[in-house]
């Protein structure tokens, strides 16, 4: 049974109604080419069914249903191409609205992203930046577009990152790094750039899009940790691995090009005394100054560092021995420049090691290790500077060995005293010992005191055993003067002793309890130490002075005394340096200075005293320049208390002999 042919017909109509409304509802833009083909075969399919039409009324297609079905079949099919055609467009512009909107959320990101973004040819001219880049920059969209990134160059970039970022993003890669750009103001900023390729539909890179962080604050604070821990928060200086990694580079340099390098290590001599007397305070303010005049004292590619506490580390690049010798005396001179902190005079010496590659090391540590051993050499030279021999390594060996035993030695009174005759010279008479102490050292038998009281008082023992000494000291003379009433005691005082305000009191009990009468006693106070710490040994020298002990300035001459400190400080006695009487018969200048230095004590009221008398004639001198008093190996030699008691007993000075 055939379909219901008004059906069919009601049918089709409808279809092609809703395909009309469809069609002129949801078509209001172009499509792609598929949705067109679909609606293109629809009209054609239209036009078909209208020939077909055509084609009955004009009897070449017979029957009125096979007529009316084929028409309407073809419409039906028009219907449904079109309603497919409908939604295949629907679909192209659902996609292209979703393109749109995704196209705007990102253009919105990119604009209110805090980081500034700028997309660029392949050529690097600038196609599009954002607000954030205009705000960081001041340079707007208008009046960079089609330039070259180039001009944003600071000139602070080395030039490998930019041939690094350059490979990396040809390569198709993404580059991550920092650099310096140059805002319009003439400003420097630091970014982090993230540069990542931009490619087409057909993966061919067509743009490069970057990334920018401002990252000049974190930079700036990540250089300040890097300086902080590269330099001494105190002198501001390179410290001691800022030190190290430069040495490295100079011996690198050094060796490439058949150069010498010299490194210095340095100490403040007696400085743990003024952190110890005065506090931190003023050591650390002298420290600074210190630190100043060494750095100016050297030129701008030398490196001054300090290596800690009181030491300090010079590096001299492409020089020689004699170079560097009159370097290290350069800065000797600098540092002894008078020194005033608050009120207070300092004379600040320091004692200079020198290395020198490749004759000494070929690494920093060596180096250093061994100017550290010509450092304690110079302690023990007049010039203040040693460089480095091997013969030094056993001495340095030594001398922590004799560091670690020096405790013991003072719990097992180890320790002996010595005397040097003091003589009158108007009747060539004894009347007073020097005392001088010796170390009975177990195994290496006795040893002077040059190679331990500079120990002593770095590890601060030196207070231990100046009680000592007095204690046995003046024991002795209590002894002596039961036969030689008149007989005097001198006692050497450390800088460090004369600021301990117990001194004086200590002082006393020991001379009661040995019923000594003060003015026996002559306390030997070196020049230089007098100097420096007037101020707070003040209350130490106005107490020994009420005690009834008499003060001397030992090896006068060498330091940078000012003549008001002679009355202001109640000196008895000046005693001329050795180093100016040994050589009076030789070197006219050093007669002239004895000369003087005895007229100026006489005109003060001061007894003079000249050590280092070692012969008849420099004795003769002396008696001729009206100097009263004097020591030396002409009349004896430090002896032991037994042999001086000899003397004693029999008023016979041990000329010339040993004793």
């Amino acid at each position: 049974m055939l379909p219901n042919l008004s059906g069919i017909l009601w049918l089709s109509v409808l279809l092609q109604i809703i395909a009309a409304v469809l069609a002129l509802r949801l078509i209001p833009v172009t499509g792609r080419a598929t949705a067109w083909v679909v609606l293109s075969i629809g009209f054609l399919l239209m036009a078909t069914r209208r020939a077909i039409s055509l084609l009955h009324q004009q009897g070449v297609i017979e029957g009125e249903w096979l007529a009316a079905m084929s028409t309407e079949v073809v419409a039906l099919i028009i219907s449904i191409l079109m309603l497919a055609g409908v939604i295949l467009l629907r679909r192209v512009f659902t996609k292209q609205r979703e393109d749109e909107d995704e196209l705007r959320k990102l253009t919105q990101v990119v604009e209110e992203n805090s980081s500034s973004t700028i997309i660029t040819d392949l050529d690097g001219k600038i196609e599009y930046v954002n607000n954030h880049f205009t705000e960081v920059t001041g340079y707007n969209l208008d009046e960079i577009k089609g330039r070259s990134t180039k001009f944003l160059n600071a000139g602070k970039t080395h030039v490998d990152i930019f041939t690094n970022m350059w490979n990396s993003i040809r390569a198709d890669k993404v580059w991550i790094g920092e650099f310096c750009n140059c805002c319009k103001d003439g400003s420097l900023c630091w970014v982090k750039a993230r540069i990542s390729p931009v490619k087409d539909s057909e993966n061919k890179t067509t743009h490069y899009v970057a990334v920018f962080e401002d990252v000049t604050e974190q930079k700036a604070q990540r250089e300040a940790l890097e300086y902080m821990a590269m330099h001494d928060s105190l002198t501001d200086l390179p410290n001691r691995s800022l030190f190290y990694d430069r040495v490295f580079q100079s011996i690198l340099q050094a060796e490439r090009e058949k150069k010498s390098i010299a490194v210095m290590l340095m100490d403040l001599n007696q400085f743990k005394v003024i952190n110890d007397t005065l506090g931190h305070y003023i050591g650390d303010r002298i420290l600074k100054k210190v630190a100043g005049r060494l750095k100016a004292a050297l030129k701008s590619y030398d490196t001054v560092a300090r290596m800690g506490g009181d030491e300090f580390l010079v590096l001299l690049n492409d020089i020689d021995e004699a170079q560097t010798m009159t370097v290290a005396n350069r800065l000797l001179e600098v540092v002894r420049q008078p020194l005033a902190i608050e009120g207070h005079n300092f004379d600040i010496n320091i004692s200079i090691g020198v290395a020198l590659y490749p004759r000494d090391g070929d690494d920093p540590d060596q180096l250093i290790q061994r100017a550290d051993v010509a450092m304690y050499a110079a302690k023990s030279l007049v010039s203040g500077v040693a460089m480095y021999d091997s013969s030094l390594d056993y001495n340095t060996v030594g001398r922590l060995d004799l560091l670690g035993e020096l405790r013991q030695a003072l719990d097992e009174n180890q320790f002996c005293l010595y005397y040097q005759p003091r003589i009158n010279l108007d009747d060539i008479s004894l009347e007073g010992v020097e005392v001088l102490v010796r170390w009975q050292h177990p195994q290496q038998g006795l040893i002077m005191p040059d190679s331990f009281i500079p120990l002593l008082e770095e590890t601060g023992h030196i207070t231990s055993l100046t009680r000592w000494i007095f204690r046995h000291a003046i024991e002795q003379l209590a002894v002596w003067q039961l036969s030689t009433p008149g007989l005097t005691l001198s006692l050497n005082v450390s800088t460090k002793d004369l600021c301990d305000q117990n001194l004086a009191t200590e002082l006393d009990d020991i001379l009661q309890e040995y019923h000594v009468p003060a003015h026996s006693i002559i306390l030997e106070i070196t020049e230089s130490a007098l100097m420096q710490y007037t101020h707070y040994t003040r209350h130490t020298l106005s107490a020994l002075e009420q005690l009834g002990v008499k003060l001397a300035i030992d090896d006068f001459g060498t330091g940078y005394s000012s003549l008001s400190y002679l009355k202001e400080m109640h000196i008895s006695e000046l005693k001329i340096d050795k180093s100016f009487v040994i050589n009076m018969l030789d070197d006219e200048n050093d007669k002239v200075i004895v000369h003087s230095t005895i007229e100026l004590g006489h005109n003060l009221g001061l007894q003079v005293v000249a050590e280092g008398v070692e012969d008849e004639a420099t004795c003769k001198i002396l008696q001729g320049l009206n100097c009263k008093h004097a020591q030396g190996y002409y009349f004896s030699r430090p002896v032991d208390a037994q042999a001086l008691e000899n003397m004693l007993d029999t008023k016979k000075l041990m000329f010339g002999e040993s004793g």
